[in-house]
């Protein structure tokens, strides 16, 4: 679901919760028993492609594509990262895709269009944000919003002719560089199964820097990671957050229910310990500055100095800055980013290479329906602040002849993957 990470609705996902529990893709507080593994659906047995590292693991039948594989990639180096109880995937197709609700950080699913074999247009692989997953992103777009009948991405691009393809990976917080190696992957087997040079890659949120990632050749330290192949034509990011994004250091009053160790409050905590009912609480563990979190680690950006922090959040000075508050502790922001590499001041020099056709779509709709509280410090829509979502600079290669289109859209960090005027629009940015 779209949590806030370094966008991370986990606002949304929590707050419209109770209304959608039992809804598939909505974020539920699960018994025992409901967040058991449950029976696969019939499995699709197929031979597994050749390519080096990479087998498959499974590939099951699903209600939304025509077919969800899994993939591990043994050839790179991975390192497992660590998560918690509730950021577990709890989508029963997606469960029984990865075969488990915690999957290996070696494996990632790839999903498959309905007409992924007889359409002709523009092959496209959509990209999902932080705390979702392929099918609530692009198949069901507004369960969030008690509605599963309305189309996303996935019909309005279908529709239109083009071969769709989607990931979802298998940590929800993951490092943005390994979910940009299992889009290595993905495009190499796609590539195999299409005959097609170049894709389109449309990312939502840190959907869309994960894309960024992959293109721009910004790499882990150390060999063993996959270059950019120049197969990417066109790079659409819809709300992602470019110039990065501080929003649980901004209102530190959510720490209170982040701390709760429920799946909806599946967003890291800004306090490594906290006051409450009159005793001090360790929570690093739920905390950013563990290493349950490192996307959100790596997305974070100090905005206080453009947009000031209030001072009627609890705590507001130390929270930001670090220290020992009236009622919690905190590392503060700049420990956080030194933990996430200072992921979004290294980025800036990667710029996109000069011949990827490069768009962003910023929304400026700051209310979100359900959800009480959102971005109100700045221009936002509702988790992003529009400056960061509508930033260039960082994209722009010395060699770009074509600019990048930068598109400030009327919709908020939900409605923007699906509303009919964006649906119209993603499909013309395609083209």
């Amino acid at each position: 679901m779209l949590k806030f990470t370094a966008f991370q609705l986990v606002l949304i996902l929590s707050m419209t919760n109770a209304a959608f529990a039992g809804q598939p893709g909505a974020i539920s507080q699960l018994s025992a028993a409901a967040a058991a593994v449950p029976q696969a659906p019939e499995a699709v047995l197929e031979k597994a492609r050749p390519s080096a590292g990479l087998s498959l693991v499974r590939s099951i039948r699903s209600k939304y594509w025509e077919k969800i594989e899994c993939w591990q990639d043994t050839a790179r180096p991975f390192v497992s990262e660590s998560a918690l109880s509730k950021s577990r995937h709890e989508t029963p197709e997606i469960i029984s895709a990865f075969g488990s609700n915690l999957p290996p950080t070696s494996t990632f699913l790839l999903h498959y269009g309905p007409k992924w074999r007889v359409n002709k247009g523009k092959v496209v692989i959509l990209l999902h944000g932080a705390s979702d997953n392929a099918n609530r992103a692009w198949a069901t777009p507004a369960i969030l919003l008690g509605d599963a009948s309305k189309p996303g991405l996935l019909q309005a691009l279908e529709a239109a002719g083009h071969r769709v393809f989607a990931l979802t990976f298998p940590h929800k917080h993951g490092s943005l560089f390994y979910e940009a190696q299992y889009l290595a992957d993905a495009i190499e087997l796609i590539r195999q199964d299409t005959g097609v040079q170049k894709v389109t890659l449309v990312g939502h949120s840190a959907g869309g820097l994960v894309g960024r990632v992959y293109v721009s050749n910004f790499r882990l330290n150390g060999a063993g990671w996959t270059p950019y192949r120049g197969d990417v034509e066109n790079l659409v990011t819809l709300a992602t957050p470019h110039r990065g994004q501080d929003f649980a250091f901004r209102h530190p009053e959510f720490n209170y229910y982040f701390m709760k160790d429920e799946l909806a409050a599946n967003a890291p905590m800004s306090w490594d310990k906290v006051l409450a009912y009159g005793v001090w609480k360790d929570t690093f563990e739920f905390s950013i500055y563990s290493d349950n979190f490192p996307m959100q680690q790596q997305v974070l950006y100090n905005w206080s100095g453009k947009f000031p922090v209030s001072p009627a959040s609890p705590d507001s000075y130390t929270t930001l800055h670090g220290g020992q508050g009236f009622v919690s502790h905190s590392l503060g922001i700049d420990n956080a980013i030194a933990r996430g590499g200072n992921f979004i001041n290294a980025f800036k020099s990667y710029p996109v290479p000069a011949d990827v056709a490069v768009a962003v779509v910023a929304g400026n709709k700051s209310d979100i329906e359900n959800v009480p509280q959102t971005e109100k410090d700045g221009p936002s829509d509702g988790l992003a602040f529009v400056e960061s979502a509508a930033h260039t600079a960082d994209l722009t290669h010395p060699a770009r002849k074509e600019p990048i289109k930068k598109l400030i859209v009327n919709e908020n960090h939900v409605t923007i993957t699906f509303s009919p005027a964006m649906l119209k629009l993603v499909t013309d940015l395609v083209k």
